[in-house]
């Protein structure tokens, strides 16, 4: 009997004569003589190269225009004797000689005299501040004080509906420019002040 192992090994067995084998491709060798070739190509380019890059271009001569210098004129001399002739008079002034030789009479007019000017008879005085409290007052002098402003001091005066009011005084200043002086000190304080005058007591 045949089995079915038997009957597929016969099948899958190749038939004799049915195929060739093939040899496998053999490998070309180059030629010895392409291996010096291909460098003396490139040695040859490079040099070819470095040739050309020496070489100058030619230069191409620019065509010059010539240009016509005419002389310049010789300048005619001048004599001196014409020179003399343009140059313009100078104005001659002779009030300083007038001056001199001239008198003036001052024999009547008077001399002058300066008129003696009075005693002032009032002193400058400013104004601070006013309160109702006499504890502000005090304060606000206080500040004067410490600022400088020594001559500062407090008058208690009477207003309408007989209501104290406590002024903060300054002075007394004989002349303006020292009220001024105190005047500034004041304004760079933050405060404006009142200026008015008070009489001399005799």
């Amino acid at each position: 009997m045949f089995s079915p192992i038997q009957i597929a090994a016969k099948g899958s067995r190749p038939k004799k004569g049915a195929t060739r084998r093939t040899p496998p491709p053999q490998k070309r060798k180059t030629a010895w003589w392409l291996w010096l070739l291909v460098p003396a190509i490139l040695v040859a380019f490079i040099y070819g190269l470095t040739q050309l890059n020496q070489v100058a271009p030619k230069s191409v001569p620019v065509p010059v225009e010539k240009i016509k210098v005419t002389p310049k004129p010789k300048p005619t001399p001048v004599k001196k004797e014409e020179v003399i002739k343009v140059m313009p008079k100078k104005d001659t002034f002779e009030f300083y000689q007038i001056l001199q030789d001239s008198k003036v009479d001052t024999s009547h007019v008077d001399a002058y005299q300066s008129t003696p000017r009075g005693e002032q008879d009032f002193y400058y005085m400013l104004q601070a501040a006013s309160f109702r409290n006499p504890e502000d007052a005090d304060r606000m002098r206080a500040q004067l004080i410490l600022s400088g402003l020594v001559e500062s001091s407090i008058r208690k005066t009477i207003g309408q509906g007989e209501q104290p009011w406590y002024r903060v005084v300054l002075g007394p200043y004989e002349s303006r420019s020292k009220m001024n002086r105190a005047e500034d000190k004041l304004v760079s304080m933050d405060i404006s002040p009142y200026s008015y005058k008070v009489k001399k007591e005799q």
